[in-house]
Parts: C-alpha cells; structure tokens; sequence
C-alpha cells in the first residue's frame, strides 16, 4: 500500500489532525461562504484540483474592531499536507497582502499573493483576490479570499482561502479595543478548483 511507503502514516496522521481541527471550527470543503465572498458552487466543490489545511498569520494595520475602517493587511503561512491532483504539490507557503473596509466581524478586500510550492521544481502560484468577512457558526469570524491564479503552477484556476480571523478569546477581546486585532494566527483551508 503507498501510504505505508516514504512517511506516508505521517501525512495521513497530520492530515486527519488538521480536518479534524478544520472541522471542528466549522471550515469544511462544503462549508458555504460568508455572505461578502462568491459562495462556491457543489460542482465547483466536487472538481477541486488540491485541497490543502495549513496555517497562517495576518497582520492588520490599523488593528480590526468591531467598526469597519480601511485596513492593510499582510499574511505568511504553510499549507499541507495537500491532496489532489498533480500528486507532487503536497505542501508549500503562502503569502498576501491586500486592503480594503475590514471589521472583525464584516468588510471586503482585495490584493494578491502567492503561493511557494515544494516540490521537485519549486514551483509558484500567483493570484488575485476579493475578500469577504464573516461570522460562522460557534462565533468564530472568518476571512474568505476567493480569486484567480494568474500565474505558474495551476494558472486559470480558481482558488479558494478561509482564514480564521479571531477564534481564540484573547483574539475577540483585541476586538474590542481602540487599537483593535493587530495579529490573528491560525487554521486555513485552501481549495485550487
């Protein structure tokens, strides 16, 4: 069996983990967008290219509150363990910037970013993006970045990002101040469709 071979019990075991925290927090691949991002369709679900947990943090300037105001934000992370289609792209970092009238709990943006693949050719994938916020069941507030990549690896595709804005409760706290959110980390779930 493959997944014997080559560390595979540790990518299905770190795998199940992170579904399991994804779904756990309400981030499932049929989970329907927030309401300011496209929602995806169940055909689109369905035909994903790869799929990928992973984990980022986001930085916001000014911080988010509870009032929308024009915020940049920037983000790192890591995706993976991957799964779909080509086999070869099981993991990799992301990067983003973007702006636009954010809360904690509603605003859009847009930006950019790209996505660093390793594997065999360390290849990339670079994208465009809308954003939305939202609230998903359990409080937790959520950033959706849908777009088109535009380059590289998978170009033409659509791509999917949720981000998990504030889910622990010093987070949500931060909301409530003057200076707001200035730094959220966490959970992801990357679709390429």
């Amino acid at each position: 069996m493959q997944l014997l071979k080559r560390g595979g019990i540790r990518r299905y075991g770190a795998l199940t983990a992170s579904a399991a925290a994804l779904f756990a927090l309400g981030l499932t691949p049929t989970a329907q967008a927030v309401p300011a991002a496209p929602a995806t369709s169940t055909s689109q679900q369905a035909a994903a290219l790869l799929e990928c947990p992973g984990y980022e943090t986001t930085s916001y300037k000014p911080g988010l509150t509870l009032t929308p105001r024009q915020v940049a934000l920037s983000a790192s992370g890591a995706i993976g363990p991957c799964l779909g289609l080509p086999p070869d792209h099981t993991n990799g970092a992301i990067l983003f910037t973007g702006n636009g009238p954010l809360s904690c709990t509603t605003g859009n943006s847009t930006g950019n970013g790209r996505i660093n693949w390793t594997n065999d050719q360390t290849s990339s994938s670079t994208f465009d993006f809308t954003a939305g916020v939202g609230l998903r069941p359990g409080g937790y507030s959520v950033l959706v970045l849908t777009g088109q990549i535009k380059s590289g690896d998978f170009q033409g595709s659509t791509i999917t990002i949720e981000i998990i804005l504030a889910a622990a409760p010093t987070q949500t706290l931060e909301c409530l101040t003057t200076d707001g959110l200035d730094t959220s980390s966490g959970l992801v779930n990357l679709q390429i469709l």
